[in-house]
């Protein structure tokens, strides 16, 4: 992995070209490759951290497909934000928090499924005193725009192929 002090804005994810260590080919277009081998990327904004496990600069037959997970620690909240042109998908792998969508407030554990639909306002955070939580997020189209209502989120790659 190389490191960088590049800064990457939300909604160039789907294309940031990023690096795995022991990268298998194991056919045409096939990849294998282990989480921990592509590297994690902090949230400048909130202390969230992200490691993206599909996108078009791991796999290019990807196209547009974003996918990658992210961990909460106990009081830490995505900004408030919607997107225009995709779907966004969660399935909570470990912990508890909360999803909050158009001002009101969900309660998720592990084994949570939340479909958020284009446009609809949201954000998930973990509450202070709770475990944290590990999220699995899925965007049906990586190259969407993410609104955000107040700072632009952007993320602090320790991969990045300059």
């Amino acid at each position: 992995m190389s490191e960088s002090n590049e800064v990457i804005a939300h909604s160039d994810l789907s294309k940031s070209k990023l690096d795995a260590e022991d990268l298998e080919l194991g056919g045409e277009g096939t990849r294998v490759y282990h989480e921990s081998d592509v590297g994690e990327m902090d949230s400048l904004h909130d202390g969230r951290r992200k490691t993206v496990l599909i996108n078009e600069g791991l796999v290019p037959a990807a196209g547009d497909l974003l996918i990658d997970v992210v961990d909460y620690d106990p009081g830490v909240s995505c900004p408030v934000h919607y997107h225009d042109g995709t779907d966004h998908f969660f399935y909570i792998l470990e912990g508890e928090g909360v999803l909050e969508v158009e001002g009101e407030e969900i309660e998720l554990s592990q084994g949570s499924v939340a479909w958020i639909g284009e446009g609809d306002s949201h954000r998930l955070f973990a509450r202070e005193g709770q475990e944290g939580m590990r999220v699995f997020e899925y965007f049906s189209n990586g190259d969407h725009e993410s609104v955000f209502e107040d700072e632009e989120c952007s993320w602090s790659p320790d991969s990045v192929d300059e």
